[in-house]
């Protein structure tokens, strides 16, 4: 007997990449409800054993999708300033969440909160993914001696993340270059730079 045959065939990645792409694609066209792994099977021209030996649910099957192909990463950013990151990293926010995939994310987390599966699936590693962003951003500004290293990072995340997502899914509010760095200067820098606890 050959190790191939012990071990079995080696898993082919192009049906994962097939499989995911499908995932994201039904997820922008029927949501998370209605998606079932027969319709991502037919879709992705797969059979439905070759999506359970992948993943064990839906939840994870749509946790992985949308990391890998729905998620807009954050691009590396570095003004030299708190001030100018903050101010470029909250435009970036906007644009990401305005996007189709920031649609499709916003969509999952509403869903997130009565799915313990996909919350537990989705949620945590997307939190992880924008503290790693944000953690270069404070480190550098603690080096330059800008904000103190107690700062409060995590509230700062919580205060974009909620103006932001009021401002472009309930009240559509344009969201200008101006009040972005009114947000930055009134609030963010003031709640980054107070020392009181």
């Amino acid at each position: 007997m050959t190790i191939t045959q012990c071990i079995g065939r080696p898993r082919d990645k192009s049906r994962d990449v097939a499989i995911e792409k499908a995932t994201v694609e039904l997820l922008r066209e029927v949501g998370y409800e209605s998606i079932t792994m027969d319709l991502v099977a037919l879709r992705a021209r797969v059979s439905k054993a070759t999506i359970y030996r992948r993943w064990k649910n839906k939840a994870a099957l749509v946790a992985d999708a949308v990391h890998h192909y729905a998620f807009c990463a954050m691009p590396v950013i570095d003004t030299g300033t708190l001030r100018g990151d903050l101010v470029e990293a909250v435009s970036e926010k906007v644009k990401i969440m305005k996007s189709a995939d920031g649609q499709l994310i916003a969509g999952l987390m509403c869903t997130a909160r009565n799915d313990a599966d996909l919350s537990a699936l989705l949620l945590e590693p997307m939190s992880q993914r924008v503290s790693a962003a944000g953690s270069a951003i404070f480190d550098r500004a603690v080096l330059r001696g800008e904000i103190p290293s107690n700062a409060k990072r995590e509230m700062v995340y919580q205060i974009v993340s909620a103006i932001i997502s009021f401002k472009v899914f309930m009240s559509r509010e344009a969201i200008s270059r101006k009040y972005i760095e009114s947000l930055v200067d009134d609030v963010l820098i003031p709640v980054l730079t107070n020392t009181s606890k």
